[in-house]
């Protein structure tokens, strides 16, 4: 079951974690929400940007996490990811661009080259009701990439804030996720939450 909360033995995810929260507007002010209106506050993944993803999932190892066996390709949009789980923890999902000519495309290597591989790109939250959160937080001036994916009802409903910002480029996002009994990864809606999180403006439809 993914948490919030972490013991000692887990500062690196923690501080991770924290590190994010400090950067993203959209993440802050989602936290303060579920404080204020008592709503659960779940972190159900978080999301990690490399170029070599064996490499940058070591240090997690370490610590308890276990190769999920579950792995996501995109070779049109040049990436592929891989998930890495413990009991108790939020899932970790790695991804890095193709290291052959299919990488090209990818936007993963520039965000690395900016940004470097140890910052986390996104928070995923779990929410009960996608719809109903994505309300109250645009009421709260919290914008978002497009519209959600994944139908109403279905397995794993999906959102992105729009990009925080950083040098004119976008650096981090929000994401909002309501599962209906399903903990795994949904390749297709996945690939398609990649494009969205280079969004600096909400998209208008």
């Amino acid at each position: 079951m993914p948490t919030s909360s972490f013991n000692d033995k887990d500062a690196l995810v923690e501080d991770l974690i924290e590190d994010y929260f400090s950067d993203n507007v959209a993440a802050r002010t989602y936290r303060k929400m579920c404080k204020s209106t008592g709503c659960p506050f779940t972190i159900d993944h978080i999301t990690l940007r490399c170029l070599d993803v064996a490499r940058r999932a070591v240090p997690f190892l370490e610590r308890g996490y276990v190769d999920a066996d579950e792995r996501v390709e995109y070779p049109d949009q040049g990436w592929w990811a891989k998930v890495y789980r413990r009991e108790g923890h939020p899932a970790l999902f790695i991804d890095q661009a193709y290291a052959d000519a299919r990488g090209a495309v990818s936007i993963i290597p520039a965000w690395v080259d900016r940004f470097g591989d140890q910052r986390l790109h996104h928070v995923a939250v779990r929410v009960v009701n996608i719809d109903t959160a994505i309300t109250a937080l645009k009421e709260r001036d919290i914008a978002f990439s497009g519209t959600v994916v994944g139908a109403p009802g279905s397995r794993l409903r999906q959102i992105f804030t729009v990009a925080e910002i950083r040098a004119g480029v976008a650096f981090s996002v929000l994401e909002l996720t309501e599962r209906n009994g399903y903990d795994g990864f949904y390749p297709e809606q996945a690939g398609s939450l990649m494009q969205a999180s280079t969004r600096l403006q909400p998209e208008h439809t």
